[in-house]
C-alpha cells in the first residue's frame, strides 16, 4: 500500500518544455489562465483514486493565488480496507511565485501523517540555480534546471503554460531526486469522468520496458487541468485517478 500511495504521489507531470520541432496545439494557449501573477484566484479539485477499477483512495487539492505568489496542497487519504494499510494521510505542499513562464517553486514538502521521520523537503534557489534536497535527516544539493518543478506544483503548471509540442522534456523533483521525464502528445479525445465529460489532450510517457508506463488527460476548455491520469504497472496493474469535481473561484 505505501508503495501504491507513493506511485500515485508521483503520477502529476509539469512543465519545462524542450525545444521540440513540431508545434501541435498553435490555439494551446486557448483556455489557459493566461493571466497576470498579481491576480487572486482559487482552485478547488478532488480525484478518485482507483486499482483495477476498485476505489481506494481519494485526493483533494486547493491552489491560491495572491499577489504574485501560490500556495498548494495536495492531501491524499485511503479509503475501506486500504485504510488499514496506510495510517494517516499522505500531504503534499507547494509555494513559491508567479511568473509570465507559470509557477516558479519555491519550497516543496512531503509529509506521511503515521511517519513523520519520512517526510521531504526540497527548496528551491532561482539566484543561484540550485536545488537542495532534505530527507532521511541529511541534505543534498544539485543544479537546478530552468522551468523544474515539485511533484505537486507540476498539474498547476499547465493552467499557465499548455503542451504546444509533440515531444516534451521536463524535470521534476521528488524531494529526493531531480529528474528528466520524456512525454509525447498522443492527440485528442472525449473523455468522462465523474466530474463531467471533457475534450482533452493526451500525453504518453516514452519508458523502458521496465517502467511503470503513465497518461495524463489535460481538459482544453478547463485550463488544462489534468482530470485523469493512468499508470499501467510493468508487472500488469492498472491505477487510475479521475476527477470528481473542480472549482475555480476569480476566473
Amino acid at each position: 500500500m505505501t508503495r501504491l500511495l507513493a506511485v500515485l504521489c508521483s503520477l502529476w507531470m509539469g512543465a519545462a518544455l524542450a525545444a521540440a520541432p513540431h508545434q501541435t496545439y498553435d490555439s494551446a494557449r486557448v483556455g489557459s489562465m493566461a493571466r497576470s501573477g498579481s491576480e487572486s484566484f482559487r482552485v478547488a479539485a478532488t480525484y478518485s483514486l482507483t486499482k483495477q477499477g476498485q476505489q481506494i483512495g481519494t485526493v483533494t487539492e486547493s491552489f491560491k493565488q495572491a499577489e504574485g505568489h501560490y500556495q498548494l496542497e495536495s492531501v491524499t487519504s485511503a479509503i475501506g480496507i486500504y485504510a488499514l494499510f496506510m495510517k494517516g494521510k499522505i500531504r503534499l505542499i507547494s509555494s513559491g511565485e508567479v511568473t509570465d513562464h507559470g509557477l516558479r517553486p519555491r519550497h516543496f514538502e512531503h509529509h506521511r501523517a503515521a511517519d513523520p521521520a519520512k517526510t521531504v523537503q526540497a527548496d528551491f534557489d532561482w539566484e543561484k540555480m540550485n536545488l537542495t534536497h532534505s530527507f532521511d535527516g541529511r541534505t543534498e544539493s544539485v543544479a537546478l534546471e530552468p522551468g523544474a518543478q515539485d511533484r505537486i506544483s507540476l498539474q498547476y503548471q499547465f493552467m499557465f503554460a499548455p503542451p504546444g509540442k509533440d515531444d516534451i522534456r521536463l524535470f521534476m523533483t521528488s524531494g529526493k531526486k531531480l529528474n528528466l521525464y520524456h512525454y509525447k502528445l498522443a492527440g485528442e479525445e472525449k473523455i468522462t469522468t465523474p466530474a463531467g465529460q471533457f475534450q482533452a489532450i493526451h500525453l504518453v510517457k516514452q519508458r523502458t520496458a521496465d517502467e511503470d508506463g503513465t497518461e495524463i488527460w489535460l481538459a482544453k476548455k478547463r485550463h488544462f487541468f489534468p482530470v485523469r491520469i493512468v499508470v499501467e504497472e510493468h508487472n500488469g496493474g492498472k491505477l487510475e485517478q479521475n476527477l470528481t469535481s473542480l472549482t475555480f473561484e476569480g476566473e
